[in-house]
């Protein structure tokens, strides 16, 4: 299933939507500590996602229909701005995963 986000798109596969079902589904984005062993490494951005009962994220882009969506506003400008096609599925083990998500300006 594809949803318009801007001038991108989300494609949400078929056993994410079957999973999600009343619920939502929350992407953020997370900084984590780069693979340097000193303090000069910068911090690195990735996105995540999880399964909520409920929107949690303040001040973000929401989707209600066909599924219920939410992410910071500056990850939706980052798709918006950069045309991009997201797809969300799910991995071999069971994860929810994220790909060609290129954050441009995001936290």
């Amino acid at each position: 299933m594809n949803i318009k986000i801007g001038k991108g798109t989300m494609e949400i596969g078929d056993k994410i939507i079957k999973l999600i079902g009343n619920k939502v589904l929350s992407v953020s984005v997370i900084a984590v500590q780069g693979a340097c062993t000193d303090e000069m490494c910068p911090l690195i951005k990735k996105p995540q996602c999880n399964i909520t009962e409920d929107f949690e994220i303040k001040d973000s882009y929401k989707i209600y229909n066909p599924v219920k969506v939410e992410m910071p506003d500056e990850m939706y400008y980052s798709i918006d701005k950069g045309r991009q096609c997201v797809k969300v599925k799910l991995s071999l083990n069971g994860k929810i995963e994220i790909k060609g998500l290129s954050l441009i300006g995001a936290v």
